[in-house]
């Protein structure tokens, strides 16, 4: 279905704005309320009533869900140190390049400032792309521990042993339906990535699929849609031990990083909970 025009220009708006989250003092700036403008607010959820504290809350969560997509470790570090969380407050105030040009220096991440600055901008272009989609709810428990992060200056932490993706994630993709490269006999086409294993991928948006091709000039003869249960149940049933990686992207260099991979371990469990 394509958007109309204000649809369209409501999501243009709201994208431009996410630039101004991470500037100046981050998520703790005065008036991050006015720095979103009302169509990302809308788009976020954010009542035109909400306290200073609740908007705060509420920017964190919705940049987390799009983080816990990213299977980088060095991400959470990256862009929370961006966005003024979990920093020294002697140097929260420095901007987002001076937070990370002193993270960096301190040898909180053993990569160059440029390397972060790039990872940061594949993690606000996925954040762009996530203002298309649907917005989860947010629950009391998730203010309870975002509010907890927020007053004790600390960044969500991971857990340090491999895990699924938030259910919530994890049920649209098994119930949506997506699309990926087949064979001539319907079966996904698994890319090969080296070291890393062979990983079935495949796109929950078309659009999305179009942009990998164009960038990758991706010759696929053949595209089929299924659910993404049925493409978990294609990756359980190959010999080898194999991933599904949801929507790659196409930027060369991103790798598995900045997708939400489903490694075989994970596709093992869900095949046999199916």
């Amino acid at each position: 279905m394509v958007a109309s025009a204000k649809e369209t220009k409501t999501s243009r708006r709201a994208k431009d704005r996410l630039h101004h989250v991470h500037a100046r003092a981050g998520i703790r700036q005065d008036g991050l309320r006015h720095a979103l403008g009302p169509e990302l607010r809308e788009i976020w959820g954010i009542a035109e009533d909400a306290e200073p504290g609740r908007v705060r809350e509420i920017v964190l969560l919705r940049l987390n869900r799009v983080l816990e997509r990213f299977a980088d470790p060095l991400m959470p570090e990256i862009v929370w140190t961006a966005y003024n969380l979990g920093v020294d407050p002697v140097h929260g105030g420095a901007g987002m390049v001076g937070r990370i040009r002193t993270m960096v220096g301190r040898g909180r991440v053993a990569v160059s400032e440029r390397t972060c600055t790039r990872r940061f901008y594949d993690f606000l272009g996925s954040v762009k792309n996530s203002l298309d989609g649907f917005q989860e709810d947010l629950t009391g428990e998730d203010f309870r521990i975002a509010s907890r992060w927020i007053a004790e200056n600390v960044r969500p932490e991971r857990e340090q042993s491999p895990r699924d993706p938030v259910p919530s994630v994890m049920r649209m993709f098994l119930d949506g339906t997506v699309c990926g490269p087949a064979d001539e006999a319907g079966a996904p086409i698994p890319a090969r990535l080296g070291a890393h294993g062979d990983w079935l991928c495949v796109f929950t948006d078309e659009r999305l699929l179009a942009e990998y091709r164009a960038v990758t000039g991706a010759g696929w003869a053949r595209i089929r849609h299924r659910t993404g249960r049925e493409v978990v149940l294609a990756a359980a049933r190959r010999d080898a031990a194999t991933g599904v990686l949801v929507n790659p992207r196409p930027t060369r260099g991103a790798g598995i990083h900045a997708a939400l991979p489903l490694s075989p371990d994970s596709i093992a469990r869900l095949a046999v909970r199916r």
